[in-house]
């Protein structure tokens, strides 16, 4: 018996170490480059529960690049699923108090209450200076009480942070349009669609833009100069 007992301590050891060191491979493999772009395939060509289980683990992951390009695919339902999960990603990108503050801050402006919204805002963007989506909300707040300017100095913390984020962007483009600042809101609008091609809003918008630009400009200007991508 006292020999048999160190054999099978040794196996049992040999058995828990092969399933840790199995473990740690899967946890290591999970998060390199070519799982997010399995998880990325699955979003795209997978049934309804694949995508949204690719999304949601991209999520986890930190699969922001995957996510963009899903959102500049061909098919609607992708789209949407990426879109969904890119926004949650960005929202929560600085832990749950900066969610927290960020989602008190958006219901009060919903109520109109544009003030507190605005205070909770700037407590937001002191404590987490470095969260894209606090800047941005705090560029949506100052857009409906009329403060441009202060939008797109706003938006434009946001995109020195994340230069993809496509809704500081088209909240700069409205702005500009706004302050009657039609070629700079073209410029805006481009770049918003750049990273979200197939959005409808943000195209006609454009369209409309570059329509009074072309009415507006004197005719000897070179017309390539006014569809000029960023």
């Amino acid at each position: 018996m006292k020999r048999v007992l160190p054999i099978v301590f040794r196996a049992a050891y040999t058995v828990l170490i092969s399933g840790c060191l199995a473990f740690l491979a899967l946890h290591f493999a999970q998060r390199t480059t070519w799982y997010k772009k399995y998880l990325y395939k699955q979003l795209l060509a997978g049934n309804e529960d694949q995508q949204l289980r690719a999304a949601s683990t991209l999520v986890l992951l930190g699969g922001q690049t995957q996510l963009l390009e899903a959102i500049r695919a061909e098919q609607p339902g992708p789209r949407a699923v990426a879109k969904k999960a890119l926004e949650y990603l960005w929202f929560n990108s600085s832990g749950p108090e900066a969610y927290r503050l960020t989602q008190a801050a958006f219901e009060a402006s919903e109520d109109r209450q544009f003030e507190k919204a605005l205070g909770l805002l700037n407590t937001l963007v002191a404590r987490f200076p470095n969260f894209a989506e606090g800047w941005n909300q705090r560029a949506s707040v100052f857009w409906q009480m009329g403060e441009y300017e202060k939008s797109i100095e706003a938006s434009r913390h946001a995109l020195e942070l994340n230069p993809d984020h496509y809704g500081a962007w088209q909240g700069m483009g409205v702005c500009r349009i706004k302050l009657g600042d039609i070629r700079e809101a073209c410029r805006c609008l481009r770049a918003a669609l750049k990273i979200l091609p197939h959005d409808e809003p943000t195209r006609n918008a454009l369209k409309n833009c570059e329509e009074l630009l072309r009415r507006t400009t004197p005719s000897d200007r070179p017309a390539a100069a006014e569809s000029q991508v960023i």
